[in-house]
């Protein structure tokens, strides 16, 4: 029931990252500047500055000992030489890459209470077929569980929260022995499981890879504007100190962090201060995402009561007990489950979007103003943060294109061919909202965000009227509107998570070495740099586990490989190799190295449902599927027998 109650309220938000643990036994030596050999294209060296997205940094949550007056003597948990070895050494009571664990809320009276009250207003609201929830239990619950997350109206954090940022390279994050014996470092192994990249920035810079790479992380619960300044304050740091003898940054904003860049380059327009020489997005929110704004304004598509009464729960919940709790709501009649979904949105939008710039800013620039007619925020500091953030955004053009006048250039890589909440079941609830029946997207964000003034009609749609136009292969979207059409890349039915894309991550860094700057500088099939403006989905997740167990496998059996084994590793890698992506194709390949492990014991085979399982999964679809033809997308107390003549 907890976790069930936790998803139903929260979900809406959820964009949760990858989280595979990298390697980290031993650690990276790097060199000095008189040993490197530059490798940008213009000889000259740069610092590659990620600008995470939402969910791709930690917060950790320390005990009250920590933080109480005079636990330091050098400054507070806030710093970085208190917090970063207490970290390393796993001294913390909790972390997260978004939504805190809740914990302590559950043991809080007032959240019982919350939770009782709420449960039993739905039942007698279930009765008297009238919603009389509590809306204040809502809130209640809303802020209790977000109690680690939320910020003051001066954009702080809880006290007891930290989420590092680390003003030197990944060659020189904090590392500690673990429990094993072994030395780690916890930072490092984050930065690579959110952003794998290690092989192609390896292979790029060289043994002293890490000297180049930096990351800039914060609270994706924050207000914006203190994360402008932080990024301001980090970079100059960062220049001043780092070792390839860097006098400038290429800053890789993913997904939220575009919202950041947004603002760091309105308030810091000249390269002379922002110190940027390039910028290259990744699936970044440059003007938010229509999910947000239907999901503030409380805008749902014209199906979504069939999809909340048959589909939605089971996608979530998973088979078959979803089914279950399809047919068990309908206990409830549809106007009230209506009420409390309402009730729910009102109480995110108000106890935690509204207090939230950072989150708030994800809304479309165009529906700015139907967003604040809401009402949602009622600080007027939040809402002057807000205010003067969509005032940035409407400047993003020009000032992007001030600073391409200073040789600044901007790149673009961007998912596309996806409905909202297509194909991710923690993302089922995005298919609920408005928009999402006519969006072209990566799952989350809608292309035109990503890929700023692409066209589009609806995923599995093509355009008819194809006169002027630049069409994608598959036809929905025109990239002749695309503000930055020669230097903007789209991957079709890539999903927003796309760090396991390796394609899209080397074209990244070689967008920010200079060796790639428009789409006609790499597009020679023969070529050293190729990558096609129109690519296709790719993920290595799998195979990066699978390739990590086989390892370990060896190490501890002795096991050798036969010569079939090892062509079918090497087509593996022929495959990774390859920058043209066929996403069907390349997964058959990842297939078939699973097959081989277990074939040699890695794994064990695949079992078949037991017959008890799938007797109860057909029995309860079936179950389902009977009472969605019976009453449709309904409550069962909705139900209206005919009249008896």
């Amino acid at each position: 029931m907890k976790k069930f109650i936790a998803i139903l309220l929260v979900v809406a938000l959820l964009v949760p990252m990858a989280l595979i643990p990298a390697s980290a036994n031993e650690k990276i030596e790097s060199t000095t500047v008189s040993d490197m050999e530059s490798a940008f294209a213009d000889g000259e060296n740069s610092l590659i500055v990620f600008v995470t997205g939402i969910g791709q940094s930690y917060s950790y949550l320390f005990d009250e000992s920590y933080t109480q007056e005079g636990a330091f003597e050098n400054g507070t948990l806030q710093d970085y030489e208190n917090y970063a070895p207490l970290i390393a050494e796993g001294k913390y009571s909790a972390r997260w890459n978004l939504f805190n664990s809740f914990d302590e809320a559950f043991s809080d009276e007032s959240t019982i209470g919350a939770i009782a009250s709420l449960v039993g207003g739905l039942l007698t609201s279930s009765v008297i077929r009238k919603c009389i929830i509590n809306e204040d239990d809502v809130k209640t619950l809303l802020r209790n569980l977000f109690k680690f997350n939320l910020v003051d109206e001066e954009g702080n954090s809880h006290p007891r929260v930290v989420t590092p940022r680390y003003t030197r390279p990944v060659s020189e994050y904090p590392w500690a022995e673990g429990e094993d014996g072994e030395m780690r470092s916890e930072a490092r192994e984050r930065f690579y499981s959110s952003i794998p990249c290690e092989d192609i920035a390896k292979e790029k810079f060289g043994e002293n890879y890490e000297d180049y790479l930096y990351v800039f992380n914060y609270n994706a619960f924050s207000y914006t504007s203190k994360n402008v300044s932080g990024l301001h304050d980090f970079i100059e740091t960062i220049i001043a100190n780092n070792k390839v003898g860097a006098k400038d940054v290429v800053l890789v904003p993913m997904s939220m962090g575009a919202s950041i860049t947004t603002a760091y380059i309105d308030a810091y327009p000249t390269a002379a201060e922002n110190h940027i020489k390039r910028v290259v997005g990744i699936v970044g929110a440059w003007d938010g995402t229509e999910v947000i704004a239907d999901m503030l304004t409380q805008s749902y598509c014209d199906m979504s009561a069939d999809l909340f009464y048959n589909g939605l729960i089971a996608d979530l919940i998973g088979e078959p007990w979803g089914y279950l709790v399809n047919i068990a709501l309908r206990m409830a009649p549809k106007q009230v489950l209506r009420d409390f979904i309402d009730m729910a949105l009102r109480g995110l939008a108000t106890e935690v979007f509204g207090t939230t710039p950072s989150l708030s800013n994800m809304a479309p620039m165009a529906r700015y103003e139907e967003v604040m007619a809401t009402g949602f925020i009622t600080s007027d500091v939040v809402r002057k943060e807000v205010e003067d953030f969509y005032a940035a955004k409407s400047r993003l053009h020009q000032n992007i294109a001030n600073l391409q006048a200073e040789g600044v250039t901007f790149s673009f890589i961007a998912g596309y061919g996806l409905t909202f909440g297509a194909c991710t079941p923690d993302y089922s609830l995005f298919g609920f909202m408005k928009s999402a029946p006519t969006t072209n997207s990566d799952e989350i964000i809608n292309i035109d965000s990503t890929a700023p003034g692409t066209s589009f009609v609806p995923f599995g749609t093509k355009f008819e009227d194809t006169v002027g136009r630049e069409l994608s292969p598959d036809g929905s979207i025109d990239i002749s509107t695309c503000l930055y059409k020669d230097s903007t890349w789209y991957f079709y039915e890539q999903k927003h998570e796309l760090e396991h894309n390796n394609t899209a991550l080397s074209l990244a860094l070689n967008l920010a070495t200079g060796h790639v700057t428009t789409v006609d500088s790499c597009d020679d099939p023969n070529g050293e740099y190729y990558y096609p403006q129109f690519n296709g989905a790719r993920n290595l997740k799998p195979l990066k586990w699978y390739k990590e167990d086989l390892e370990r496998y060896c190490d501890e059996t002795g096991y050798v490989l036969t010569a079939e084994q090892e062509a079918i590793l090497k087509e593996a890698d022929e495959m990774t190799k390859r920058t043209v992506n066929d996403f069907e194709k390349d997964n058959e390949i990842i297939d078939k190295v699973r097959d081989m492990l277990v074939e040699i014991g890695v794994y064990e085979p695949e079992t078949e449902p037991s017959d008890l399982d799938n007797i109860l999964n057909t029995t309860l679809k079936g179950l389902n599927d009977v009472v969605y033809i019976m009453f449709g997308a309904k409550g069962f107390f909705d139900f209206e027998f005919p009249a008896v003549k």
